[in-house]
């Protein structure tokens, strides 16, 4: 399998997590954003959203983070993926909780291409003002999202990690900054390092 990112690209760190976590090997292609490689005709032809990551797996492509890290984790058999009905609809809670209510605010606090605007920021600081002490309810009375690591942790913290870059403060979040720190202590967490070989 193949995976298509670059360095910094932290939907790229939670596909790179999960195989860390899951024993899946990964041939990693550096895309360079500079270059314009993602706006390639070979690869607009692989993902035509023009972004990262993008994984194949033979005659199989794949894009969207969310929908990678399930398939890697349903194809390891482990414990990522669970069985039972409702441990897998509460693991995918998370991933949606993510997307939905995470994302969409930290995506908007982390523009620098484009000049400020102040009304989108401070709409998206209202939501995550909202949507965070969720996660900080969460996890105070156990380590990770569920009690035991799975693919919400990867998810989101790929995402709540991000947080000094956009310049979202977790001071009011204790729980949140352990559990990051737990995370980031994790032996995947440290393997997700940028992939070094060329597109």
């Amino acid at each position: 399998m193949k995976l298509y990112s670059f360095p910094i690209s932290p939907n790229g760190k939670r596909v790179n997590v999960c195989a860390a976590e899951a024993g899946v090997t990964l041939d990693p292609a550096m895309l360079d954003v500079a270059r314009g490689d993602m706006r390639s005709p070979e690869y607009m032809a692989l993902n035509p959203m023009g972004k990262a990551p993008t994984l194949t797996d033979g005659d199989f492509t794949l894009w969207e983070s969310g929908a990678i890290v399930c398939y890697l984790a349903q194809r390891s058999d482990g414990p990522l993926w669970p069985r039972e009905p409702r441990e897998l609809a509460d693991t995918l809670r998370w991933l949606f909780f993510c997307s939905c209510h995470i994302d969409p605010y930290f995506t908007i606090k982390a523009r620098r291409e484009l000049p400020p605007d102040e009304a989108h920021t401070a709409y998206a600081e209202q939501q995550l003002a909202r949507f965070v002490p969720i996660v900080e309810k969460q996890l105070t009375d156990r380590p990770y999202l569920r009690g035991e690591f799975g693919l919400g942790d990867i998810v989101l913290g790929c995402s709540l990690e991000l947080a000094p870059l956009v310049r979202y403060d977790l001071g009011a979040y204790p729980a949140v900054r352990g559990w990051i720190d737990r995370l980031q202590a994790r032996e995947s967490w440290r393997a997700a390092s940028p992939p070094t070989r060329a597109l």
